[in-house]
């Protein structure tokens, strides 16, 4: 479907742009939601529900290992009422979450975190897979390589974190190859020795600066793809504006975590979110 009007009306954005507030970004993001097409609705909400995934698990966490909830992400499709009440809104969560919360009820307090995430990740990779969407499932693909090879680069920089593999790939039938895309091998020469020096807020640039090029990649010009893609950008606005908002005190908490799990033995109960 072609978007003539919303996206001649949607503000140019800029990468790690600082002149709109959290609530103007909101806002863009409801406008753009009101004028979709029911089909690119199921995208959009895709898009979001990562947020939404990330926010329960912190609601199971705390409810089944203590685990404390510093923040949630935004933004998110649901209303964190919602998901803090989950048993009472089942009817309004999505199916894949709603299968996760059944099928896992009566073990979640034996599972590690690592698990119950690894868990909701296929479930919410399979509800994904039955979209039919390029975008979303080139997305989805594309994301879950460019985690994992951090993920191995972080393992590399500090050995003791467990090795535990993530969730197993995902196979996406729609998902197609970009052009223009960083490779597995440049990630890894420009994300290692920032690792190394614990430069969080490069890394958060560059891997700020790899979502945005690969929103960058879809042209078609007023095409519901380039909608998706502005969308992106917008998430990874939030994502920006969160962690300059924290600044030294984000680096400072990594410093001590790093410095913690060195004195422990790495639990395998740590998430990955």
């Amino acid at each position: 479907m072609k978007y003539y009007y919303l996206i001649s009306s949607l503000p140019e954005l800029q990468i790690e742009d600082s002149s709109h507030s959290q609530e103007q970004l909101t806002e863009i993001l409801e406008l753009i939601h009101e004028n979709l097409a029911t089909e690119d609705q199921r995208v959009y909400k895709c898009l979001l529900l990562m947020s939404d995934n990330q926010n329960l698990l912190y609601i199971l966490f705390r409810e089944y290992h203590d685990f404390k909830i510093r923040h949630f992400v935004n933004p998110s499709y649901y209303p964190i009422e919602v998901l803090e009440n989950y048993r009472r809104e089942y009817h309004t969560l999505p199916d894949y979450m709603i299968n996760y919360l059944n099928d896992n009820s009566g073990s979640f307090s034996s599972l590690t975190l690592r698990d119950m995430e690894h868990s909701l990740n296929q479930y919410f990779y399979d509800h994904v897979g039955k979209i039919d969407s390029p975008f979303l499932q080139t997305y989805f693909q594309w994301r879950f390589q460019l985690k994992r090879t951090i993920a191995n680069i972080n393992i590399k920089a500090y050995p003791f974190l467990n090795t535990e593999s993530e969730t197993v790939e995902p196979f996406f039938p729609s998902a197609r190859s970009l052009s223009g895309l960083i490779s597995v091998d440049d990630v890894n020469m420009q994300i290692s020795p920032l690792v190394e020096q614990n430069d969080l807020e490069e890394i958060e640039r560059k891997v700020n600066e790899y979502y945005w090029n690969f929103a960058e990649c879809w042209q078609e010009p007023f095409s519901s793809e380039v909608v998706f893609a502005y969308v992106l950008k917008l998430i990874h606005l939030f994502r920006w504006k969160g962690f300059a908002a924290k600044g030294e005190l984000a680096k400072e908490k990594f410093e001590n975590l790093i410095k913690d799990l060195k004195e422990k033995t790495s639990s395998p109960k740590m998430p990955l979110v």
